[in-house]
């Protein structure tokens, strides 16, 4: 079950980063300007983020798929294995986001509440890799 929630997820995170990619890009410093669903970039450093933003959803619309297909999977080990990289793979976002939070020179919010949804999901995953 947690496998099919985690595609769930995947899977809607995925296609809104990959259609509304300001939706993620408040996380990267950018402001709302006006309505939060109308948005024109004028500057190319946000065409950029966006181009970046809707890669990364590709990314995570994949794995989606990989979790999607795990529930058919009976193996341990592969189970298991993909465990152990979702592990790594918050642990190592967890780390570059605190390192961000930790060096900015401007406090935000939302990247104290994207630390704490990565440490959510490394310390998930963690469990359940030893449950």
């Amino acid at each position: 079950k947690l496998f099919l929630v985690h595609a769930f997820f995947a899977f809607l995170v995925g296609v809104l980063a990959v259609l509304v990619p300001h939706l993620f890009g408040i996380f990267l410093g950018e402001g709302l300007h006006g309505s939060f669903f109308r948005w024109n970039p004028d500057d190319e450093q946000v065409r950029l983020t966006h181009v970046v933003i809707r890669m990364y959803g590709a990314l995570v619309f994949g794995q989606g798929i990989m979790c999607y297909s795990m529930q058919w999977v009976s193996d341990g080990v592969v189970r298991r294995s993909v465990v152990v990289a979702y592990f790594v793979v918050f642990l190592l976002t967890e780390i570059v986001l605190l390192r961000s939070m930790l060096t900015d020179t401007h406090w935000h919010s939302v990247n104290a509440m994207n630390v704490g949804l990565f440490f959510c999901l490394t310390i998930g995953s963690f469990f359940f890799f030893f449950s």
